[in-house]
């Protein structure tokens, strides 16, 4: 996932080639491995992917990320680094409609009746009844996000909260390393 949004573009044309490039492989990459947002079709047995929208910012000291993920509980979040430089956000969303909870699998067709017109008891049981959505725009299922930071990060010093659907997120840069000069005695 690109850390640098296409507004970086504008203010050094050097790196446009470059950046695109990456973005260009990056979204080459998620569709390769299938986890594109929006199902193919035949699609409808696996699992869904989405990719929540992260708004990254620099300051002197910190990375700051803020996400949005609307209704997805704190347990269903892990946030991890992979390395010293790379940070994954990882979750499910799930969404509940009256009894039922919604999690990327296909609720939204109606249960056709089996044999000759009777059924048993045992199926009228777990019979659901029709139900049909007209418009599903929330992001269902799992997602996984990865940032790569361009220095060094201070990985104890990392904060993370979520407030009204929107992660948030604190990495402070690392202390720059100081050059010590030793004195031969």
């Amino acid at each position: 996932m690109a850390l640098f949004s296409h507004g970086l573009y504008d203010q050094d044309p050097s790196f446009t080639p470059l950046f695109r490039l990456l973005d260009e492989f990056d979204k080459y990459s998620r569709e390769a491995r299938g986890s594109s947002e929006r199902p193919r079709h035949g699609g409808r047995n696996r699992a869904s992917t989405f990719n929540p929208r992260f708004d990254v910012r620099e300051t002197d000291s910190t990375y700051e990320l803020y996400g949005e993920l609307p209704g997805i509980d704190r347990d269903k979040i892990n946030i991890e680094f992979t390395d010293s430089q790379s940070l994954v956000i990882r979750g499910r969303a799930e969404h509940t409609y009256g009894a039922t909870v919604e999690n990327g699998g296909a609720h939204d067709q109606p249960k056709e009746p089996t044999g000759s017109g009777e059924e048993s008891s045992s199926q009228e049981k777990t019979k659901r009844p029709f139900e049909k959505f007209w418009v599903r725009e929330r992001p269902v299922g799992e997602f996984a996000r990865a940032f790569n930071f361009p220095s060094r990060v201070d990985l104890d010093s990392v904060s993370a909260s979520l407030n009204n659907g929107v992660l948030s997120l604190v990495v402070p840069k690392a202390k720059k390393h100081e050059v010590r000069r030793i004195t031969i005695a």
